[in-house]
């Protein structure tokens, strides 16, 4: 059965035990991508409660094993601080060099792919090993403070990881008592193969047979993701489970107001948002680049592209790194932290999300959340995120999406218009969690 869980105002009794695995690997990991920022609203929201019924699931030398809340917190606080999340966007050097290459003050690319703006800088090495000496000293003091799992708990695994390794839910089986529950991002890899390695596709299709099998409950974020679950369940004859539609909880800073930024706002340009990988389509975008460079010359806006280098992408960056008509254009942004990012969207004249399939699409409901409008591909995610302010279209529909940006191009910029008024809780943190928490408590 699926549900769309109402508010609840009461914090549930029973304990929850978080995963935090993936969350604790954020040290590897110079800043945060979509997954991560939602482990890091779970981490923030369940690991700042001050309850003895919450503890978290981390991997240690003998395994998996529940730990105390606030040696988690001292983890998540830890690679916060690493991912530069509670830094200004002023401070954060890769910012710098996208805000100076905006405003002709930096090439927008590098003359090579190991130029300043395709890859983040790297990180000297004594703060590289002072990073990797404050993550080992974290962990050791967490791995010392072990903890027992209680009669009936709720085990939240949200990071799908790892999901595809069976050993590691090996304790589930002793432990018949124990809820657990997974959030399910999306079956893309299963649904669409041809756009992620091989690799992926087998370890997304045993994270799903591990969910069929042990899972207690899951939780998606929309309606064609639950129905995808529901199908793939039902062909491995696997009664269904209880599942929770409920749309991805946006970043604090992202509701935040909107900071003006006199040499990004000078003039237009645009961000794209996510790892560079065919399913996005920057193929498309780079291409309608190439046009607006050819018909308006210096005067063309320009496009972030905010997001590393993914896989099956050669023809991507081949027109990255050899077009010429797009060199000046076109800003490879790595390695931003999530203030850069809000910084980013809120004095652009659009996000673009052209891809050809999504589970969600967290970057458009962090650009809705923040007042930024959005051109986004027609697919079930988006239509069903009915906020004003979102442009759907074809993605194949190229001349739809060059009038579109043309239109945004010269068009008043967003932030110089009334904004239309939203509901309270929509894109909420606060609302997200509590209608978590009711799903938790019928389990």
């Amino acid at each position: 059965m699926t549900e769309t869980a109402q508010p609840h105002s009461m914090q549930i009794d029973r304990e929850i035990v978080l995963d935090v695995c993936h969350l604790s690997l954020g040290f590897f990991r110079a800043t945060p991508v979509g997954v991560d920022r939602v482990d890091a609203s779970f981490a923030a929201y369940f690991l700042s409660l001050e309850v003895p019924s919450r503890k978290a699931m981390l991997l240690t030398p003998m395994g998996p094993r529940a730990i105390g809340g606030a040696a988690a917190r001292a983890i998540f606080e830890g690679v916060q601080t690493h991912w530069r999340e509670f830094q200004r966007p002023e401070d954060d050097s890769a910012f710098s060099r996208v805000r100076d290459a905006l405003a002709g003050m930096a090439p927008a690319q590098a003359n090579s792919p190991s130029g300043s703006l395709q890859t983040p800088r790297r990180r000297p090495l004594k703060g590289a090993l002072r990073s990797g000496f404050r993550a080992a000293l974290l962990h050791a003091a967490a791995w010392r403070q072990r903890e027992a799992i209680g009669i009936g708990a709720v085990y939240l695994n949200v990071s799908q990881y790892p999901l595809w390794v069976p050993s590691y839910f090996r304790w589930l089986y002793k432990r018949p008592d124990v809820k657990p529950v997974f959030m399910i991002h999306d079956l893309l890899p299963i649904e669409h193969p041809e756009f992620f390695r091989s690799q992926s596709v087998r370890h997304h299709a045993g994270g799903l047979s591990v969910c069929a099998r042990i899972g207690a409950g899951v939780i998606v974020s929309s309606r064609a993701v639950a129905d995808a679950l529901l199908a793939y369940l039902q062909k491995r004859r696997r009664e269904p489970m209880p599942i929770l539609i409920q749309p991805l909880p946006v970043s604090p800073v992202f509701h935040e107001p909107r900071e003006h930024d006199e040499q990004l706002a000078a003039r237009p340009y645009f961000v794209i948002c996510g790892t560079i990988e065919p399913r996005k389509n920057h193929l498309l975008l780079l291409n309608l680049w190439r046009e607006l460079a050819r018909s308006f010359g210096p005067a063309a806006p320009k496009l972030v592209v905010a997001g590393g280098r993914g896989w099956e992408n050669e023809n991507i960056v081949d027109m990255l790194e050899r077009c010429p008509e797009i060199r000046d254009h076109v800003i490879e942004a790595p390695g931003l932290s999530t203030p850069s990012l809000k910084r980013l969207f809120d004095n652009a004249r659009a996000v673009l999300m052209p891809s050809f399939a999504e589970g969600y699409g967290l970057p458009v409901a962090e650009a809705l959340a923040s007042g930024t409008p959005v051109l986004a591909s027609d697919l079930p995610s988006f239509r069903a995120m009915n906020e004003p302010g979102i442009t759907r279209l074809d993605p194949l529909d190229g001349l739809g999406w060059l009038a579109a940006i043309r239109h945004l191009s010269g068009a008043p910029a967003h932030w110089t218009q009334t904004r239309p008024d939203r509901p309270r809780d929509t894109f909420s943190s606060e609302a997200y969690f509590r209608r978590i928490e009711a799903f938790l408590a019928t389990l």
